[in-house]
């Protein structure tokens, strides 16, 4: 089980993405992806170069949101693409030592995103989100699960999963599960308590 969480800088007090950065690590997560969109391209490369160097030390991939350029020069483990970003195939072919994660939603976008190359895919919402209310409609765990038996492709979940959740969506078939409120929730604030229950699900 892959633990995937997604940066918002502006959740974390004072703003800082490096304290929020620290703070995903000692958690437990096996990948961080920076999503901050308002930063220039230098504050990008300087914050995804920075990150994967800390990442390094405990062994965590850093991720970047829609811009496989900055992925590649920071030396990040890979990119995030959204689902109105550029073909998969031509990403993988432009920076083949990329890995390649689509963002969808629906069987079919899974399935254009397998023939193409990704290497994974991010799939939901799964649950209701406040990101996503009024945009998308959660698909719950029996159409998660029919994506991930459709597909060889591995299947990362999110969209309003907490830990209570986890076990769940990986007995419905997902490989690792993505957000942001899980690791900003107060229950995360118990450190101990929520790093030995990703620990112990990572081990299901």
């Amino acid at each position: 089980m892959i633990f995937y969480a997604i940066s918002d800088r502006r959740l974390e007090a004072g703003g800082s993405l490096f304290r929020q950065l620290d703070k995903y690590l000692r958690l437990g997560a096996d990948w961080i992806q920076l999503r901050e969109k308002d930063l220039s391209d230098r504050e990008l490369l300087e914050a995804a170069g920075a990150a994967s160097r800390k990442a390094e030390k405990t062994g965590a991939k850093v991720i970047v949101n829609g811009r496989a350029d900055i992925a590649s020069l920071s030396g990040a483990a890979g990119v995030q693409l959204p689902s109105d970003s550029p073909p998969v195939e031509k990403i993988k072919a432009a920076f083949p030592g990329l890995t390649v994660i689509k963002s969808c939603h629906t069987l079919e976008d899974v399935r254009r995103a397998e023939a193409a190359g990704a290497d994974l895919v991010t799939v939901g919402p799964v649950f209701e989100t406040p990101s996503k209310k009024g945009i998308i409609e959660p698909m719950g765990l029996s159409a998660l699960s029919d994506i991930c038996s459709a597909c060889n492709i591995p299947v990362i979940a999110l969209g309003g999963i907490g830990t209570g959740q986890a076990g769940q969506v990986a007995d419905a078939g997902a490989c690792g599960i993505a957000g942001i409120r899980l690791f900003n929730d107060p229950e995360a604030e118990e450190e101990d308590g929520f790093r030995a229950g990703i620990e112990a699900l990572k081990k299901r």
